[in-house]
């Protein structure tokens, strides 16, 4: 088995049935295939036969996009908007995570939540990320929906969070990302508590002076 990078390749034996040569016997490429596409982290398969009785597995896995944290449920989520369990031995689960959405149910494994409103708010977000700034991107450690208050960013090198609100989150995130290039390494990082974004073509900062918090 290749290509397999969510989890270990033994798992992928064990899920298929493929770790006991006693098994082997009426096994074929078609069935070896299926067994490993039923794989909830398993987009497609590619089986071949390699002569001398063997048989190569390329994996080609899901993409997930984040982790969905919702009254203590912790789903994966796919750039497909498909919620798949985290299992066991999960190699890679640094993702960032889209917290509180509003959701008035329990979340379902292999449901599609392309229409949930939030979700498709913190896929925009990190799309914006992306293309703006890969740096950030890659520091965004939360997306706290707040069951429809308030959307709060969250990156792991700030001391401090962003709070962006309802409403033209892209142009907010934009507008931090310009932000950032200029607190980058800033002295006055140290100094903040928050960035407020909430009003338009405003951005507060939150200080703290001699213990105190003001707004400039």
């Amino acid at each position: 088995i290749q290509g397999s990078k969510l989890l270990p390749a033994d798992q992928y034996y064990k899920f298929a049935k493929l770790d006991n040569s006693s098994n082997f016997e009426n096994l074929s490429l078609a069935i070896i295939k299926s067994r490993i596409e039923k794989h909830p982290y398993v987009n497609y398969a590619v089986v071949k036969y390699d002569g001398n009785d063997k048989v190569t597995v390329d994996i080609k896995e899901k993409n997930i996009e984040a982790i969905v944290f919702k009254n203590e449920q912790q789903l994966l989520i796919t750039k497909n908007f498909q919620l798949l369990p985290i299992l066991p031995f999960t190699k890679q689960i640094d993702y960032p995570v889209f917290s509180n959405p509003r959701v008035n149910r329990k979340l379902k494994v292999n449901e599609n939540l392309n229409k949930n409103i939030d979700i498709i708010t913190s896929f925009k977000i990190i799309s914006t990320l992306k293309y703006v700034s890969p740096e950030l991107h890659d520091l965004l450690s939360e997306i706290d929906l707040r069951n429809g208050k308030d959307i709060m960013l969250t990156f792991s090198s700030l001391p401090y969070p962003i709070v962006i609100g309802r409403g033209n989150e892209i142009r907010k995130t934009f507008y931090f990302s310009t932000l950032w290039s200029y607190l980058k390494g800033n002295e006055l990082n140290s100094l903040m508590n928050y960035v407020d974004l909430r009003y338009d073509n405003h951005v507060y900062l939150g200080l703290m002076e001699q213990g105190e918090e003001k707004n400039i």
